[in-house]
């Protein structure tokens, strides 16, 4: 049982951590974006 408990919560803070690494990634595109728009227009 202990065993079963321990890898559902090493799961949820493995997918926590996946998580907030996805989401700087996107704010660093749309920071990108942002300065690659004005030298288009």
């Amino acid at each position: 049982m202990t065993r079963g408990k321990q890898k559902i919560e090493a799961q949820k803070k493995n997918a926590e951590k996946n998580q907030k690494g996805k989401g700087s990634q996107i704010e660093a595109r749309a920071v990108g974006l942002k300065v690659i728009c004005p030298i288009c227009k």
